[in-house]
């Protein structure tokens, strides 16, 4: 499944988005959605999903998610007011431009931090990043805060830091740690991002049980997240099922772990000319990706 990340500015920027991965509804006989805008200087517009539509719509703050079948969108919309509204067989999606909204997210973000049993912790932690934000430039946060997830930010940041750089300058194992956390995040980018058990169930039309089996038994590739599960790389799955091959090449790499497997699928090979296994399976070269898996497979279980 192909995940698509978005941050718009402004409504218009919102709409074209929405326009492009959905159709403009205005040339479809029978639309899934509509955009209800008054005007074009309007500060709001109504993003309306049917009972009946071909795609999910999910809201978890600020973050509206549209899902169908093959692909994802991730549209992120901080700078606005987002509400929601069930009307019968109608879902809408209000989304307001905001004047004040620089502060908003941040305001958001402090009073769920407010219930926290852990207010030390927090505490040193936002200090920590006070003081990151006075050691970097403008640039740096603005590319710290591109990052795909939050955890991702505070290691762009992190590692981007005087005091961080010092730190892995004098120690070799945090040097390490450092590469290897920015490795996972290149080959997490690579693959297409993740997908959590319940998604990869929706995406193959299978009960979560079965995701599991699927997974125990070397038939899909799963990262560990700690006591949040399992999460996917969404490489794995075109059009309602698993690529072509994959079950066979991950059948070559059962003595590995899966963050070895993940170094195999998103490196570039030459003998796949200089394009990466994920690459070539898409492409429907069995074959040659699993003749090399066979040899990773053997070098790796040494």
């Amino acid at each position: 499944m192909l995940t698509y990340i978005e941050h718009p500015e402004t409504l218009d920027q919102v709409q074209v988005t929405l326009e492009k991965k959905l159709g403009d509804p205005n040339k479809s006989k029978k639309p899934s959605y509509l955009i209800d805008r008054p005007s074009s200087s309007s500060n709001r517009l109504c993003f309306i999903s049917y009972a009946q539509s071909d795609f999910r719509c999910e809201v978890k703050q600020d973050l509206v998610q549209i899902i169908a079948k093959t692909w994802r969108l991730n549209l992120n919309l901080d700078k606005f007011d987002v509400s929601t509204e069930f009307a019968k067989d109608r879902f809408c999606v209000w989304i307001k431009s905001n004047p004040e909204s620089t502060h908003r997210y941040f305001s958001s973000a402090l009073r769920e931090l407010a219930g926290t049993k852990h207010p030390a912790f927090y505490s040193r932690i936002l200090r920590a990043f006070k003081k990151l934000e006075g050691d970097l430039s403008s640039d740096l946060i603005d590319e710290a805060t591109a990052a795909p997830t939050d955890y991702l930010v505070a290691l762009e940041a992190l590692s981007s830091a005087v005091e961080s750089s010092q730190l892995i300058a004098d120690d070799p194992f945090i040097a390490a740690k450092f590469r290897g956390l920015k490795r996972k995040k290149q080959m997490l980018e690579t693959a297409g991002g993740t997908l959590t058990s319940e998604q990869v169930a929706e995406v193959l039309g299978i009960s979560r049980q079965a995701v599991d089996k699927r997974r125990s038994s070397n038939q899909l590739l799963a990262l560990t997240q700690g006591k949040r599960g399992y999460s996917y790389p969404s490489f794995q799955f075109d059009d309602g099922r698993t690529i072509p091959g994959l079950e066979e090449v991950l059948g070559e790499l059962k003595s590995l772990d899966p963050w070895m497997q993940m170094v195999f699928f998103t490196n570039p090979h030459e003998r796949l000319g200089g394009k990466t296994p994920i690459e070539r399976l898409q492409k429907g070269s069995i074959e040659d990706v699993k003749s090399i898996a066979v040899e990773y497979g053997e070098q790796g279980a040494l």
